[in-house]
């Protein structure tokens, strides 16, 4: 019977693992909340989560029968589940490598052949991952609609309280309804990992190597143009983009509309901005300040021709 750990301490964590055969020290390991989940890094490159809730304790059982589908048909790696205690604790081995998301955005923007390199191992893996498996296996377990961008009237009432330019708030609105009238043919729809980025990302500490990706939690049976919205950067070319897309289209026999590719990334932009309703300015929300989350809006609104006060290329996208 599993067991819901609204509270989790770490003389509570270890008390769990420690009954399921994982000894640890309190001082040893850090508690991190994970919206329905508690995350706790052990040694060996282990990770122990913990339901806080019924619907946490279902997001995990989702991401596993993920996990255990992409293991079983895919050569990239992805975290694998070692064991799951009678209480509901689970533990997995996570993908080698270091994950260093804004150094690697960094250096993506100087250097294109990395930004190539990167998008080309992402290219290799997508592919895998959007043909290796059907929709038959998912039907009745996995959504259909990635979680992110929040939908409209979630935007539409947070924007005002974030942003103070009428004009740009019309904008978005509008941008986000052209978001949400995009028709998407059954075709088209694939196992998408719905939040591909540097964030997700394992890489060798020597070579730069993509060693594999991270993070199913958000994963559904949507638009394969999700998984490719991280990939277009704050600068005027689409290094890691073209590179993904060339291995990626050969490999499927898709042709992907860039187009859609744009709308998506700016959407969710301003699904970012509006989250930041009730965050100060120059706090960070998701890793970016408001200055930094307005240039990525107005950046990414330029690349699908709307001009906005303000547009620059300077500053992170995700």
């Amino acid at each position: 019977m599993a067991i819901y750990f609204g509270e989790l301490t770490c003389e509570t964590a270890c008390q769990a693992l420690c009954a399921a055969g994982l000894p640890c020290s309190p001082d040893e390991i850090d508690v991190v909340r994970r919206e329905e989940r508690w995350a706790v890094a052990l040694s060996g490159e282990l990770l122990a989560w913990f339901p806080a809730t019924e619907m946490g304790s279902r997001r995990l059982a989702t991401e596993r029968r993920i996990l255990s589908l992409l293991a079983d048909r895919c050569s990239f790696r992805v975290p694998r589940t070692l064991f799951v205690s009678k209480s509901g604790v689970e533990v997995r081995q996570m993908v080698p490598g270091r994950c260093d998301p804004w150094g690697l955005f960094e250096r993506c923007k100087r250097d294109a052949m990395l930004a190539r390199r990167i998008g080309r191992s992402l290219g290799a893996i997508l592919a895998e991952q959007h043909t290796a498996i059907s929709e038959a296996e998912v039907t009745g377990w996995l959504p259909r609609r990635v979680a992110w961008p929040e939908q409209s009237g979630w935007i539409r009432e947070r924007l005002p309280d974030v942003v103070d330019d009428q004009d740009l708030v019309a904008i978005m609105g509008r941008t986000i309804e052209r978001y949400e009238a995009v028709a998407v043919d059954a075709g088209d729809r694939v196992l998408v990992h719905g939040d591909v980025g540097l964030h997700n990302l394992a890489l060798d500490p020597e070579t730069d190597r993509v060693n594999g990706i991270f993070d199913y939690d958000g994963a559904a049976w949507a638009d394969g143009h999700h998984d490719f919205r991280y990939l277009l950067f704050d600068v005027s070319r689409e290094d890691m983009l073209d590179a993904a897309l060339a291995v990626y289209e050969p490999a499927t026999g898709r042709k992907l509309d860039r187009g859609r590719i744009r709308l998506y990334n700016v959407a969710c932009a301003i699904s970012y901005l509006a989250l930041r309703s009730g965050t100060r300015p120059e706090q960070k929300s998701c890793g970016r300040t408001l200055a930094e989350d307005l240039r990525w809006v107005r950046t990414a609104l330029s690349k699908i021709c709307l001009r906005v006060r303000g547009a620059d290329t300077s500053g992170p996208f995700h």
